[in-house]
């Protein structure tokens, strides 16, 4: 990955690209980029349900990284989940918009961006920035 990122690094130095990320890496990976050049923004699979980042995520904070999951919703389609559907009811919001809230509410450099397909989906999914998860619910969902 280093040489890799050392070649991005050069680009960036020559003023061809602003800011430079990494995807699916592990701490390791991103101590060697960040000894490299600047990390800006790190992507990574990650959904409220299945924290398994959670220190990388704790790591990107300390260093003003963005952090940013792909497969917010869980992947290709919202999970099944008796957690999430009971957070979900409490709420009366959708499975969809708790997951978005969950991520948005582990950490202020989670950036959630989730696919949309219509403008109902695309009003669910901004809806979800005005419910408020407690650390209850979080709790549960990390289960």
């Amino acid at each position: 990955m280093a040489e890799r990122f050392e070649v991005l690094a050069g680009l960036r130095e020559e003023g061809l690209i602003r800011h430079l990320g990494v995807s699916h890496v592990d701490a390791v990976q991103l101590a060697e980029a960040s000894a490299i050049a600047p990390v800006a923004a790190l992507q990574n699979r990650f959904d409220v349900t299945q924290p398994a980042d959670v220190e990388l995520l704790r790591t990107c904070e300390r260093d003003g990284i963005a952090y940013v999951p792909y497969f917010p919703l869980g992947g290709f389609g919202v999970p099944d989940d008796a957690r999430l559907k009971a957070v979900a009811a409490r709420h009366g919001a959708t499975a969809a918009q708790v997951l978005l809230a969950g991520l948005l509410a582990l950490s202020p450099v989670t950036l959630a961006i989730p696919g949309t397909s219509s403008l109902e989906h695309l009003e669910e999914n901004v809806a979800a920035g005005e419910l408020e998860l407690t650390s209850e619910d979080l709790r549960e969902l990390q289960g």
